[in-house]
């Protein structure tokens, strides 16, 4: 059972990230070109002070999980503080040819063949004017970073939200029977925290970037129970109805709507009855009327090509017509948890 003691610590660990990452932002902005006002209508927003109630929320709600029982205390991931300072460092190195792609002043889609020979052509661009797209190690090392900066040390803890309906259908399963899939996992964070609160599971991460894949078996280490492989989500190299557990995190609203509809069935083919299926990703218009205005502005600041027409949709929709059944949906902060299974 979870003490004063382990309530502080968590408070404190989080604290922590929080004001590291947010610090990086900060300094970053200042360093960062302004970029032209939109030219098209926004939608609302909200103030700085509402977003960051809105984290404190979210954090809040993990520890009362964790205080339950029902989900284990987070694990830090790369715990080696100097770890932190290099990638920190390779961050701000990096932030001037960032700058230059957002104001046109360098390309920002990757040449066809260059660095990605043989992965579709969709792929190959650098999403969030990132240097390199997905197609090299140094992107690869500079990711998590760049994003925990964007959602000022949240990203994690949206990811761990995917934990709670996973928690819920593990009641009464034998975890070392089952089978799980992570569908585009990048450098593995998702995957470290499931294989953490589940060491039983046999867990798979697919994605079709091999630096990335490289970096998530960094991270979680050399095991049995979690496979590697590279493989695209909309052709998952698995047999119908052969997987328990199927999660995604932060994969849809980079495909084209074509492939991302593609993927979802993918993931409903690959399932069992009975299986479960969640998918994290950024909320989408309506799930918080106020901030409309930020997906309005999300892909004017960044290169998100497919980000418009993500938000315009329904991930709750899209699975339906896959044949899933619609269990739990939960808003955490700029993301939503959507879980559903296979009836």
């Amino acid at each position: 059972m979870a003490s004063s003691l382990d309530r502080l610590s968590y408070a404190a660990r989080q604290a922590a990230r929080v004001a590291w990452y947010a610090g990086h932002y900060v300094a970053g902005r200042r360093r960062l070109k302004p970029m032209p006002k939109p030219d098209f209508a926004i939608g609302p927003t909200p103030s700085r002070a509402e977003m960051t109630t809105d984290m404190r929320a979210l954090f809040a709600r993990e520890w009362r999980d964790i205080e339950a029982g029902l989900l284990p205390e987070p694990p830090t991931l790369s715990p080696d503080p100097g770890e932190f300072l290099r990638r920190s460092l390779l961050y701000f190195r990096d932030l001037p040819k960032v700058d230059a792609r957002r104001h046109g002043e360098a390309d920002h889609e990757l040449p066809p063949g260059e660095q990605g020979d043989g992965l579709p052509g969709y792929y190959r661009q650098n999403f969030h004017f990132q240097s390199d797209g997905w197609l090299s190690d140094h992107s690869a090392v500079l990711y998590d970073t760049q994003v925990e900066v964007l959602f000022t040390g949240a990203a994690d803890v949206m990811r761990r939200r995917a934990l709670k309906p996973i928690a819920d259908w593990m009641a009464g399963r034998n975890q070392r029977g089952l089978r799980g899939l992570d569908v585009g996992c990048g450098t593995g964070r998702l995957l470290a925290f499931l294989h953490g609160a589940w060491p039983g599971l046999r867990l798979t991460g697919l994605d079709l970037s091999a630096p990335y894949l490289a970096e998530a078996r960094r991270l979680i280490g050399r095991t049995a129970r979690v496979k590697l492989m590279e493989g695209a989500a909309e052709q998952l190299p698995f047999d119908t109805a052969s997987l328990d557990l199927v999660v995604s995190s932060y994969l849809l609203h980079e495909l084209p709507p074509d492939v991302r509809a593609t993927a979802i069935a993918e993931m409903a083919r690959v399932v069992k009855p009975d299986g479960l299926v969640v998918i994290v990703d950024s909320i989408q218009r309506g799930d918080h009327p106020g901030w409309d205005g930020l997906l309005d502005l999300f892909p004017h600041y960044f290169h998100e090509p497919y980000y418009a027409d993500y938000v315009g949709g329904s991930v709750e929709s899209w699975a339906t017509d896959a044949g899933l059944t619609p269990l739990t949906c939960e808003r955490a902060f700029l993301s939503k948890v959507t879980a559903f299974v296979r009836t």
